[in-house]
């Protein structure tokens, strides 16, 4: 098939990228996107550039494989840290000889700490024998509108039909929403002050375990920026200030579209439950139809357990790398730290 060579990720590599993506990925996936290009390496504000992805590249200029790096900030003991999420590994099918494997290598050598989200096998099998650790994690999935979701399967097989993509609104500042636990809010553009008080609540887990280090800068970079994919804010509030918050992405996937739970945190579980009801109604309301959530926190998880939900078996894994193999000891994270939810990314022009 020729040479292939794997080397770093530059702009000049940008276009070739993108055709082998449309084709690979598909044209209206996140990584197809270009839009999830500049976001990821050209406006991250914790040191994400281009060289951060690997490409493998022909003689001719061709690409035809790649993987990609999300730097998030994490707090690691009393340590300050920087843990790229390792997503959207992918070589054509006819190269898969091998420059896979060098560029899992490759890029697991380039950092210190990193994590791997959504493994299935066999890749998850390539990660134990680079003696990746497995991250104790939970995936959930529930259906809310089971008649429509009925009805999407039909129209699927009889006519391959596919619902519109729905995404969530941009530009909706504070919008009071019934509770009985509280003021309760939501919106997809939260003020600084908002965004203050949401990285305090967001930290409150940040005691022993390691895991992102929320900021309002971090949150505005991964959630609210011009070219991220889309998310919608739901809080609680105690005497006017956050108290609990959950961020939600929408977009398609799979032919449906699908809402997520991207990041979490509350003060007890009876909030949260009142939290996850606002969070299927907003969903609800702007086109989903099926609630997905990921969850490597050991205090959600148990909550989860007690609201009844149940993970699914056989769950993609996720993974943790040391270069030096040093790991630490306890980690509690969402998918605010990796890839998950970038189909609320829309789709490409």
């Amino acid at each position: 098939m020729g040479k292939v060579e794997c080397q770093e990720g530059n702009p000049s590599l940008a276009a070739a990228y993108l055709k082998f993506a449309a084709t690979q990925f598909g044209a209206t996936k996140s990584a197809a996107n270009e839009r999830y290009l500049s976001w990821l390496y050209e406006h991250n504000p914790f040191g994400g550039q281009w060289s951060d992805s690997l490409m493998a590249v022909t003689a001719a200029g061709d690409v035809v494989g790649c993987v990609h790096a999300m730097n998030v900030p994490w707090r690691v003991g009393q340590e300050r840290v920087v843990v790229p999420a390792i997503h959207n590994l992918m070589v054509a099918p006819e190269h898969r000889q091998g420059i896979g494997m060098k560029m899992v290598m490759k890029t697991l050598q380039q950092h210190d700490l990193s994590i791997i989200p959504s493994a299935v096998e066999p890749l998850g099998m390539l990660y134990r024998r680079l003696k990746c650790v497995p991250l104790a994690s939970n995936w959930y999935r529930r259906v809310l509108s089971p008649l429509k979701i009925g009805w999407q399967l039909g129209a699927q097989k009889v006519m391959g039909w596919n619902p519109t993509a729905c995404h969530f609104p941009q530009g909706v500042s504070a919008v009071r929403l019934p509770s009985a636990h509280g003021a309760a809010w939501w919106a997809t553009v939260p003020t600084d002050t908002q965004l203050e008080q949401l990285a305090n609540v967001f930290n409150a887990a940040r005691t022993t375990a390691s895991g992102p280090e929320f900021s309002p800068e971090f949150l505005r970079w991964r959630f609210f920026h011009e070219l991220s994919p889309r998310h919608a804010v739901v809080w609680l509030e105690e005497n006017g200030i956050i108290s609990d918050s959950v961020i939600l992405s929408l977009g398609p996937r799979q032919g449906f579209n699908v809402g997520r739970i991207i990041a979490a945190q509350a003060s007890e579980s009876g909030r949260f439950a009142a939290l996850v009801k606002l969070a299927e109604h907003l969903i609800q309301k702007h086109g989903g139809t099926l609630l997905f959530t990921f969850c490597a926190s050991p205090e959600l998880n148990q909550i989860y357990a007690d609201m009844g939900w149940k993970p699914q078996v056989n769950g993609p894994q996720t993974f943790l790398s040391a270069r030096k193999g040093t790991l630490p000891t306890a980690v509690s994270l969402n998918g605010e730290a990796v890839d998950i939810g970038f189909e609320a990314l829309p789709a490409a022009a």
